[in-house]
């Protein structure tokens, strides 16, 4: 009587695996050989992990924005959080900045964030990005199309009428 054996694919697949365990054994691989990670930094550079730097880069950033009225428009209109919210974070951040931007200390260790946030803003802006939402239209009547002048005419012959016939 012969016996027949039937593999499924998950013993396929550990037959392979166990093969594959029993082959680099045989070679002789020293797994704890292996050397881990360098990073990428020197080790003396903490600055970009630093949660004081992160702080400074937020509060500059967003100060930026809330100082500069074309800035600030465009984030207020293309924020998904809504207008009181959004004013209320650009608000928040703005008494803090000077403080951080005269820091000695921290200008020394992170840089000076201040002025890659005036830089950047201005490239974001130019790219049609504000912070990290893109600019979205402005919401209205356009001015470019006839109900414009036609809603001026209505508006001063109303009023002036009123005025004209008292």
């Amino acid at each position: 009587m012969a016996i027949t054996m039937s593999l499924s694919p998950l013993k396929s697949i550990f037959f392979i695996v166990a093969i594959f365990l029993g082959s680099v054994a045989a070679l002789g691989v020293n797994i704890n050989a292996i050397q881990p990670l360098a990073p990428r930094q020197s080790p003396g550079v903490t600055g970009a992990t630093d949660v004081a730097c992160q702080n400074y880069a937020i509060v500059a950033n967003l100060t930026v924005v809330a100082k500069n009225s074309t800035y600030r428009a465009a984030f207020l209109r293309s924020s998904p959080m809504g207008t009181n919210s959004a004013t209320g974070i650009l608000d928040a951040q703005a008494p803090k900045f000077m403080a951080l931007m005269f820091d000695g200390p921290l200008n020394q260790k992170c840089g000076n964030l201040s002025t890659v946030a005036f830089e950047n803003a201005a490239i974001n802006l130019t790219n049609g990005m504000v912070l990290e939402y893109p600019i979205k239209e402005a919401v209205g009547i356009a001015v470019d199309g006839p109900v414009l002048p036609i809603l001026m005419v209505i508006t001063i012959m109303l009023f002036g009428g009123t005025f004209i016939s008292l």
